[in-house]
């Protein structure tokens, strides 16, 4: 059956000689996994870089009952970035929601209103030129809303009471902020908030997130 829905992919690994699975949130389905025949050959139409970490892809797939893997027939973007694949902190924090997503997605149920929350958030983010520093904390505070214990005030945080008060300032200004405000900190700060948010995540999830793109992230924060 071909079925067609908007997707954003969250990672992809190598198949067979130049085919890929890929893990794509879908608008329509939720988290899926698609084999991508012939991507990686020479004469393939569709290049393997339209499966960059949260690309947004309109999707014509493929999909069996009782089978894990479905196929995408036909492939085009949903929303072309400008900045979000060339800018290298931009890059990183692409890399670092790609895991976070991977990981947290299906803990709550799927539907397209969390879906338009997190591509949004991604267009968004491409069109930000300045002060996108703070995005990848803004977002998971804001994204705790769809799973289901929202973060409203610092005291939801039941891990910052001994905390530093700039740092206890500094998310208590995330909470209440737009994507597009100014929120003026330093790379220490912005590190430990992150930490604090990714422990409290695991805490209220049982998940553990353990995120490689964490490290590097930390150490491109300025």
């Amino acid at each position: 059956m071909l079925l067609k829905t908007k997707g954003i992919v969250l990672n992809f690994i190598k198949y067979k000689e130049t085919s890929i699975i890929s893990k794509i949130y879908t608008e329509e389905f939720g988290l899926q996994s698609y084999i991508i025949n012939g991507i990686r050959s020479k004469n393939s139409k569709t290049k393997i870089s339209a499966f960059q970490p949260l690309s947004l892809l309109d999707m014509v797939v493929s999909m069996k009952k009782n089978f894990s893997l479905g196929y995408i027939k036909e492939i085009k973007f949903d929303f072309i970035f400008m900045s979000n694949h060339q800018n290298q902190k931009k890059i990183s924090i692409c890399l670092f929601l790609s895991e976070v997503l991977i990981k947290l997605i299906n803990y709550q149920i799927d539907d397209a209103i969390k879906y338009y929350f997190v591509r949004n958030s991604l267009i968004e983010l491409d069109t930000t030129k300045n002060n996108f520093e703070n995005f990848h904390l803004q977002f998971l505070v804001k994204f705790s809303k769809y799973l289901g214990f929202e973060i409203t005030n610092i005291e939801d945080f039941s891990n910052v009471k001994f905390e530093d008060k700039k740092i206890i300032l500094f998310l208590s200004k995330i909470i209440k902020s737009d994507y597009s405000s100014l929120i003026k900190s330093t790379s220490f700060i912005r590190n430990k908030a992150l930490d604090i948010i990714i422990n409290y995540f695991s805490e209220k999830t049982e998940i553990k997130l353990n995120l490689n793109s964490h490290s590097v992230l930390h150490n491109l924060s300025s």
